[in-house]
């Protein structure tokens, strides 16, 4: 039985922030000219203008080498605490059917004596699990933070690199496209980069 519930979120929810990633252009409503537009072809030339990419999350998910690494170790961390607790859990459980085993010749004073220290370790027991709980959170929201940080530090410097304007994000899981041509996948070229500005080896064991 597994008493950690913390689950570790998919690349596509660590993600999410760069859902839509837009370089910025330094412009700003006070310095744009009261003006009307003179019709729609403006508007579509301005749009052409514009150099858009798209990252496929799963693939980045399945071959960021760093994220594997952290994400990895972050489980065999979470694993071995979570056999820790099961262990407890059932020593704790095996002194109870041990001293039933005793059935008749069990006095009221003994019971009402193992029945204390009984609850007493199985509240201490349940605290520790909720501490170690809230340990864990905690490590994968930094953990969560620190990865998400160096995507965007590096989808930064990439766009503003290639001239970018913006550079959206693809899941499976959580697709805002119906379609999409495969001559903006700039996934493999970001990946690439991520992979050799963050090499696995940084990961602490």
């Amino acid at each position: 039985m597994k008493y950690l519930s913390v689950v570790l979120s998919s690349a596509a929810l660590i993600l999410a922030g760069i859902a839509l990633y837009k370089v910025s252009t330094g412009n700003t409503a006070a310095k744009t000219p009261m003006v009307k537009s003179s019709s729609a072809e403006d508007s579509l030339k301005s749009a052409s203008s514009l150099k858009v990419g798209y990252v496929d999350l799963d693939s980045i998910d399945a071959k960021f080498d760093f994220y594997r690494s952290k994400t990895e170790a972050f489980e065999k961390k979470k694993e071995g605490l979570d056999r820790q607790l099961n262990s407890a859990y059932q020593q704790l459980d095996n002194r109870r059917i041990d001293f039933l085993k005793k059935g008749n010749a069990i006095t009221q004073a003994e019971a009402e004596s193992f029945r204390r220290e009984y609850d007493q370790q199985l509240q201490e027991l349940e605290n520790r699990r909720r501490k170690i709980e809230q340990e864990v959170q905690q490590e994968a929201m930094i953990m969560r933070d620190d990865i998400f940080k160096k995507i965007n530090d590096y989808l930064t410097g990439y766009s503003k690199e290639r001239g970018y304007n913006y550079i959206f994000s693809y899941s499976r899981n959580a697709n805002i496209f119906l379609y999409q041509d495969a001559a903006f996948d700039v996934t493999n070229e970001v990946i690439i980069g991520l992979n050799a500005a963050y090499p696995k080896t940084e990961t602490k064991k």
